[in-house]
């Protein structure tokens, strides 16, 4: 295939890296640029509302409390002693008794309103009001302030007085073209303006089109927020700019990627060559060959140096090889001549041992007559040692068939593991139990498990003859089968002296032994519980030790639940017996 060969991937993943950090660049670059005209337009609109908020007050100072009214100017005085009045322009009044002036604005009922009030000569209190209701030459004036008489071809430019959320004087048109006085602003800039008392500075939908807008609330003398000034201005140049600007940005990062891909395909076959030759002879070195790499008079320097290091290496590579294939061929007959010498001696033990043990049991019934005074004893060490030789005989056999090649459970469905295992494994160890007074009792009653009983029944000798040899004499056994997660978790717990938390792992290792003077007296082969592990493991289950030093210890294991049963064939209907 085409990208299979060195040369042609290494120019596309030149090609790829190129087109990548382009694209990337690229990317940089637009959010950029976008970025970049959005802030221009923002900060347009932004400085347009600043100007709108000194014309207004400059429109205060220019109410005149005492020459003619204009029409859209209401006027009243109120007497040194008469009370305040009450209501929205109640803190306009107090603060112009305090302080001898006060403005701002203030909802009254003809609408929002400029209030002006002066504290006058005689202690009384002048105001006027001027509702900004269809004061429509009032944003007129902030527009061509702030952005020339030019800002009015179609809209391009827009400024508004709210009254709350509506719309009272504005330069803002519907389609008709009539001024959108009465309509209400975006639900959205309602929520943050009006509600928050937050500025909103971003793009917003305006009556019919998006506009750059910037929202700033206006206060009345409590601080509560009654209406909002807006500037914006038409979106729809601003993203055409931005468009041709991003046009031409992304023609030229192509042109530039278009020509480094066309250089990186040709370095990419140039350096490809050389390294060919290396992956050919490498790939015979993997197949065992012993492969000589020859380079040419025209290859750069490192290329030749690489060329000596892989012919030195490809010699190496073949000695060492050569010692590890010996190597291994003696390691395997080392282990297969353990494994056989293992099973022998432990076969060969069992049968003295086996026969030892019944000659003793007849020289202490008496069948050959009663035995000297002074034989108990020791009789009794003899017993021991036999008994101690049966163990290691027994421990190593299960050993050499573990350690065997092809040892596989045979696993079944056992539906009583209760007595299908556990009752013959406590009948191996009664004897033991018996000698030392620890009777050995199963509770959980029948329980169903997946595994192969005589494995399983390994396991268990294991574990209650370790209970049986191990526990304090007098005490008892305790064989616990519980279902955990649709499995079966067995315990086996004695009382005794138990073992150190800490010493927990090494109980598995294969021929480990506890070193306690306490239990000097008790021998081990250190195999029994590297038995249990694997074989429960093979069982796909996990065995643990829990315990407190000095008084008890608990062995378990969990065995997995047993597999679902094969379902019905969907395709074989229902046997149905024929009509006679």
């Amino acid at each position: 295939m085409f990208v299979r060969k060195l040369g042609n991937r290494l120019a596309l993943h030149g090609i790829l890296l190129t087109w990548t950090v382009g694209g990337l660049v690229g990317f940089i670059g637009y959010r950029q640029m976008v970025a970049a005209v959005q802030r221009e337009a923002v900060a347009r609109v932004e400085d347009a509302v600043r100007v709108g908020q000194r014309v207004l007050a400059n429109e205060f100072a220019g109410i005149d409390l005492e020459g003619p009214a204009p029409a859209e100017v209401r006027r009243w005085k109120l007497k040194a002693r008469e009370a305040e009045p009450v209501g929205p322009i109640a803190t306009l009044f107090r603060e112009a008794r305090a302080k001898g002036r006060s403005e701002g604005f203030a909802l009254l009922p003809d609408g929002l309103s400029m209030v002006v009030v002066r504290r006058a000569p005689d202690g009384g209190l002048r105001a006027a009001a001027m509702s900004l209701r269809d004061a429509n030459w009032l944003p007129d004036l902030i527009r061509d302030v702030v952005f020339g008489p030019d800002a009015t071809a179609e809209g391009a430019a827009t400024i508004t007085l709210f009254e709350g959320g509506v719309r009272i004087a504005t330069n803002v048109t519907l389609p008709d073209g009539r001024r959108a006085v009465g309509t209400r602003v975006a639900p959205d800039v309602a929520r943050r303006v009006l509600g928050e008392g937050r500025d909103w500075n971003d793009r917003a939908y305006v009556v019919d089109r998006w506009r750059i807008s910037s929202y700033r609330p206006i206060h009345d003398a409590d601080g509560v927020v009654i209406g909002m000034l807006y500037a914006g201005l038409d979106e729809a140049p601003y993203v055409a700019e931005r468009e041709r600007s991003v046009l031409l940005f992304a023609l030229s990062i192509l042109a530039l990627m278009l020509a480094v891909s066309v250089e990186g395909w040709i370095a990419g076959r140039r350096l490809a060559r050389p390294l060919t030759r290396l992956t050919a002879a490498a790939t015979a070195l993997a197949r065992g060959g012993r492969e000589h790499l020859e380079v040419a008079k025209g290859d750069p320097e490192e290329v030749q140096a690489l060329a000596v290091s892989f012919n030195h290496m490809s010699g190496e590579i073949h000695a060492q090889t050569a010692a590890l294939e010996e190597s291994r061929k003696r390691a395997e007959k080392a282990l297969a001549d353990y494994l056989e010498i293992l099973g022998f001696v432990a076969h060969e033990l069992k049968s003295p041992v086996a026969g030892a043990l019944t000659q003793l049991a007849l020289i202490e019934d008496g069948c050959y007559g009663k035995a000297p005074e002074g034989f108990a004893r020791p009789l009794a060490a003899l017993r021991r040692s036999l008994a101690y030789g049966r163990e290691i005989a027994q421990s190593f056999t299960q050993l050499s068939r573990a350690e065997g090649e092809g040892f596989a459970p045979r696993l079944r469905l056992l539906t009583d593991f209760a007595r299908e295992v556990a009752a013959l494994a406590a009948d191996d160890l009664a004897s033991e139990a018996l000698q030392r007074r620890m009777p050995v009792s199963i509770e959980g009653g029948p329980a169903v498990a997946w595994g192969d009983p005589d494995l399983l029944r390994v396991v268990l000798d294991n574990l209650i003859g370790n209970a049986v040899k191990y526990g304090e004499e007098g005490t008892s056994v305790l064989v616990n089968l519980r279902p955990v997660r649709d499995g079966l978790r067995v315990e086996v717990t004695n009382h005794g002296i138990g073992i150190p938390a800490d010493r927990f792992p090494e109980l598995f290792e294969k021929f480990h032994r506890l070193q306690d003077p306490r239990l000097r007296s008790r021998k081990g082969t250190g195999v029994g519980l590297y038995l249990v592990k694997r074989i429960v493991e093979l069982h796909g289950g996990t065995v643990g030790v829990e315990g407190e030093y000095g008084r008890w210890i608990r062995f378990w294991f969990e065995l997995p639940p047993p597999p679902e049963p094969a379902g019905p064939n969907p395709e074989e209907g229902p046997r149905t017996e024929a009509a006679p």
